[in-house]
């Protein structure tokens, strides 16, 4: 809990649900923590029938969440995001307070995430996307 606390919580400019378990994820591993996997723990979620949150300004608080997520922690891989996605970066809101949290946490890049923690994805972006950060 100490931890958790020290590290930032949860973003308080996210939305209702959605794109906390990638923030959580990436600032772990990106500013010295680590996520591990027990094999005796149970982890249950349980989902509703319907969802019964409305969209805000055509933006769902998902897609909200997940834009603050590639703004903070992506670097110049959001692009590759934003491709996927008709909106843009504006629909984050402000995210100056997490972008300073990871300064202040001397967090490492997202290239180091490819690199050391999934480097099976780092091996599956496009080659044009590639050519262009080397």
């Amino acid at each position: 809990r100490d931890y958790f606390f020290k590290i930032g919580t949860y973003d308080k400019g996210m939305d209702i649900w959605g794109g906390e378990n990638l923030e959580i994820s990436f600032r772990l591993w990106m500013c010295g923590g680590t996520l591990e996997i027990i094999p005796c723990s149970r982890v249950g979620h349980i989902f509703r029938q319907r969802r019964p949150y409305d969209d805000t300004a055509g933006i769902t608080a998902m897609s909200k969440n997940s834009v603050r997520v590639a703004e903070v922690w992506m670097d110049e891989y959001k692009e590759l995001y934003y491709q996927q996605r008709t909106f843009g970066s504006d629909s984050a809101g402000d995210v100056s307070g997490r972008v300073a949290l990871r300064k202040n946490l001397k967090c490492k890049s997202f290239q180091w995430y490819l690199e050391n923690v999934y480097p099976e994805k780092l091996s599956a972006l496009p080659g044009d996307f590639k050519a262009k950060l080397e």
